[in-house]
């Protein structure tokens, strides 16, 4: 196992040596954010495609990382790979796209015959008059994204539920300059140890995971891919070990999946849940852009029918200024003594809203529902009685606004129902940001959060404070303290936290990372440590 992580390690770096291919930055903003989809200004007029890596920025800070699922001319909508903080509109957003290399034909007469242009040092091909063309040389693969080292260590005052957790995060793709050929991998490879124990001895716990490893052909209209998918054009599928296919047909695609479906611990293959399923999407373009999409998905535990679904999506948005997004899933079938039934039942559905009224104002306002499921074989021998079937549901409504010198409020308002009873369990998040105090560099934010629920309460208030020094080290620091209480026994308590996030990036292509934290709050006191070492390629 160690001998694996070490090879796939130098493999990856030694690909780059040879693959890498010039790049320029592009900048754009974050116009919306929704439902773990964060949808930007940058566009393939722009040289973005889809799977590409997109950063956002905060202030001086680097405050997550994105891939793009979905593009048009003019925006993309990405999903979030890491997050340090809270995405929000207007955030800047940073990504590179290969730099295109102009030709440029010197006609006879201007002093220059093609013969006497630069070659670097390079044959020129004899063309079918005699003379000579320039040709650009390029590296057999192209190869980008990121490779980081990471440790991470809680320290408790009792040794014994000390944690410590070393990892490396290989998150890249690769694509064939001849033929259309990708092959992608994001995954992580970590041991978890406890109290005394070494995170690098046999006794760990392997936490690895692989999100997605895979080979495929892309040209455009067509799609195969081989090995560990999660589908971009119907996320709602879930990851699938096994091959995907899919055609363009005008504005529709369509295709299928046929595999098994991975574990929770989402490591090893395993041959026990089969996974079958269809898909549909249709784009639009013009005034209203977006797409709309249908799936259809049976799980099988062995050969006996486990689950099966039906699932639609919309994604909807205009030049700025209205996104939609929504989705739902129903399962087909339901449990009824020792036998799935047919019985459509509502899974999840969700829909969010977003009207940018002016640069200055963006409102939000969402709605969301959802019951248990459960897949057969986990229930089979339980009693129908002893499931819970209850479809609970809520709104959420949130305000933005920009205003002068650099000062933003945002607000989320989150009511929700408990039982017949609307807006009994709610939450609320309001901050005030300052960006950039008297063009010192520095930026001030300030929250509270409120939330109440059948058994607690609790209020929240914290302050961030966030500047780059010496134009080279971003520095954050940020304080939090939570004051709650637990209903039934009337017990009082609170917890305070405090911490610090710094990045210095050592070259345009090497940062490091490190954020601390130190809790005193729930029973206990702990000092936590993250760093990250990354590469960018």
């Amino acid at each position: 196992m160690h001998n694996a992580k070490r090879l796939l390690f130098l493999l990856v770096f030694g690909l780059t040596t040879f693959a890498g291919a010039k790049e320029k930055g592009i900048n754009g903003t974050v116009t919306y954010v929704t439902g773990g989809t964060v949808y930007t200004s940058l566009g393939k007029a722009s040289g973005v495609q889809d799977s590409s890596i997109v950063f956002v920025i905060d202030g001086p800070d680097t405050i997550a990382t994105l891939r793009v699922i979905a593009s048009s001319s003019k925006s993309t909508a990405c999903s979030v790979l890491t997050s340090r903080r809270q995405i929000k509109a207007g955030n800047t957003v940073v990504a590179y796209v290969p730099l295109q290399e102009e030709k440029q034909e010197k006609s006879p007469g201007n002093g220059e015959t093609p013969s006497s242009l630069p070659t670097s040092g390079l044959p020129l091909p004899t063309t079918g008059q005699g003379g000579t063309t320039t040709e650009s040389s390029k590296p057999f693969a192209e190869i980008k994204g990121r490779v980081s080292a990471q440790y991470y260590t809680t320290r408790y005052d009792n040794s014994s539920f000390d944690i410590s957790q070393p990892g490396v995060v290989l998150n890249f793709r690769a694509k064939s300059n001849d033929v259309p050929i990708i092959f992608e991998v994001y995954s992580n490879f970590r041991t978890l140890a406890y109290g005394t124990m070494s995170p690098f001895s046999k006794h760990a716990r392997n936490q690895s995971r692989i999100y997605r490893l895979s080979l495929g052909y892309d040209d455009g209209l067509n799609v195969i891919s081989f090995g560990r998918i999660a589908p971009t054009v119907a996320p709602s599928i879930g990851y699938i070990d096994g091959t995907l296919l899919s055609r363009k047909l005008g504005a529709f695609t369509v295709g299928t999946a046929l595999g098994f479906r991975p574990t929770f611990v989402q490591q090893g293959v395993s041959t026990e849940n089969k996974k079958a399923a269809l898909f549909l999407q249709y784009e639009l373009k013009g005034g209203l852009q977006g797409s709309v999409t249908a799936a259809y998905a049976r799980d099988y535990f062995h050969s006996q029918l486990d689950r099966e679904v039906a699932s639609t999506s919309i994604n909807l948005f205009t030049s700025g200024d209205l996104f939609v997004y929504a989705s739902s899933e129903v399962d087909l079938r339901t449990k009824s003594g020792d036998a799935l039934k047919l019985h459509p039942a509502l899974t999840t559905a969700f829909m969010n809203v977003n009207y940018r009224f002016t640069r200055e104002l963006t409102v939000g306002l969402g709605g969301d529902a959802s019951r248990p499921f459960y897949p057969f074989s986990s229930v089979r021998t339980v009693p129908d009685s002893l499931l819970d079937h209850r479809l609970r549901g809520g709104l959420t409504l949130n305000v933005n606004i920009l205003l002068p010198g650099g000062v933003s409020l945002y607000n989320t308002f989150t009511p929700r129902s408990r039982g017949s009873q609307f807006a009994q369990d709610y939450s609320e998040y309001a901050a005030v940001t300052l960006a950039d105090i008297a063009a010192s560099g520095i930026t001030f934010r300030t929250n509270v959060t409120v939330n109440s629920t059948e058994f607690t309460n609790s209020l929240g208030y914290g302050v961030n404070l966030q500047s780059r020094l010496l134009d080279v080290v971003d520095l954050a620091l940020r304080y939090q303290k939570y004051n709650y209480t637990v209903k039934r026994i009337a017990m009082r308590s609170n917890s305070t936290t405090f911490g610090s996030d710094i990045m210095v990036p050592l070259t345009n292509y090497l940062s490091l990372v490190a954020s601390y934290d130190r809790l005193d709050g729930y029973g206990t006191k702990s000092n936590s440590l993250f760093t990250e070492l990354s590469v960018r390629f």
